[in-house]
């Protein structure tokens, strides 16, 4: 059986968790704890020890409980290519893809030129391989397992997944996964995720039990709709009322427009993408947020203070920008 996910964080995880939790416990865990302001330390200190016993302790825990999948994780593959962004033209294909991934990593990534073409031009070959490798091999009749959660990259990115199947003379039996949007933790605690990405390894083997066979009607459906979103090409895709809908790229100003208000003056680029991304969990990334906050900077909402690599920027805020 092949695993996909939309990933590479997930793709990771996924891969441990095949054989995580098989054998004893050998693991071992390093913690980092923050000296306070004007103290050094050499040795480690009581609240060091006493974290590093309970990393050990909860390491130990999720070892001796996880259900490992089994499996070769040469069988498992990221598909991971920012789906609900950008142009998804059929004849645009990688190249939409590289567009988008040069603008995300021109706004957001803080290395150098060539720094960026490698990583981009090393996703993009691992991303139309492995596309390769799943299609053939589900061509050749191999059971396909898709695992998506609600964010709109993973939505965007099983509809155009199963359309490419649905063109396929044949295929093999595909089952999916979706990862629940929230669940309950331990004692009072409520678990809400955005991704599998979120998922620790020895945690996946429990999802097993919400697999579902997808039938050619569902493929049928899910192709009609990512035709339907290629016609349409808009800037970004978004899940609505559980449906992908067309969105204008201004769609998430109005997240970054509200945090903006709880900021000073002047602050750290780097705030207000976390601040937005930790307050909201929108399923997207830094990149486009940064891209968006370059427009305000163009429209002069914003203006740089001090420039840095990536959003480690220092901006100010225009003072009436509210009246722009």
């Amino acid at each position: 059986m092949m695993d996909v996910v939309f990933s590479r964080s997930a793709c990771g995880s996924l891969k441990m968790a095949q054989h995580y939790g098989q054998g004893e416990y050998t693991g071992a865990v390093s913690v980092i704890v923050a000296a306070r302001e004007g103290e050094e330390r050499t040795a480690p200190a009581p609240e060091v020890q006493a974290a590093r016993q309970a990393a050990e302790q909860r390491a130990r825990r999720e070892w001796e409980e996880a259900r490992p999948l089994g499996g070769d994780p040469a069988n498992v593959f990221s598909l991971e290519g920012g789906w609900s962004m950008g142009d998804i033209a059929e004849s645009q294909f990688p190249q939409g893809r590289r567009r988008l991934l040069e603008r995300l990593f021109a706004a957001s990534f803080g290395g150098s030129e060539a720094e960026r073409e490698q990583i981009i031009s090393e996703s993009l070959n691992e991303l139309q391989a492995n596309l390769q490798t799943v299609l053939t091999r589900s061509a050749n009749g191999e059971e396909l397992r898709i695992w998506y959660s609600a964010g709109p990259d993973d939505a965007c990115g099983l509809c155009w997944l199963l359309a490419k199947l649905n063109e396929l003379a044949h295929h093999g039996p595909v089952q999916l996964i979706k990862l629940p949007v929230w669940e309950y933790g331990e004692g009072e605690t409520m678990m809400a995720y955005t991704g599998w990405g979120e998922i620790g390894p020895g945690e996946w083997g429990r999802y097993l039990p919400l697999a579902q066979t997808a039938k050619p009607a569902l493929l049928q459906a899910c192709a009609g709709r990512w035709k339907e979103l290629q016609r349409e090409n808009a800037p970004l895709r978004v899940c609505l009322n559980g449906g992908l809908q067309s969105m204008p790229e201004n769609f998430y100003d109005s997240f970054l427009l509200r945090e903006l208000e709880r900021l000073p003056e002047e602050f750290l680029e780097a705030s207000l993408v976390g601040n937005v991304l930790g307050r909201y969990q929108l399923g997207v990334g830094d990149g486009w947020l940064a891209l968006r906050i370059e427009a305000f900077c163009r429209q002069g909402l914003l203006e740089v203070v001090q420039d840095g690599p990536g959003i480690r920027r220092r901006l100010r805020q225009h003072s009436d920008w509210a009246s722009l």
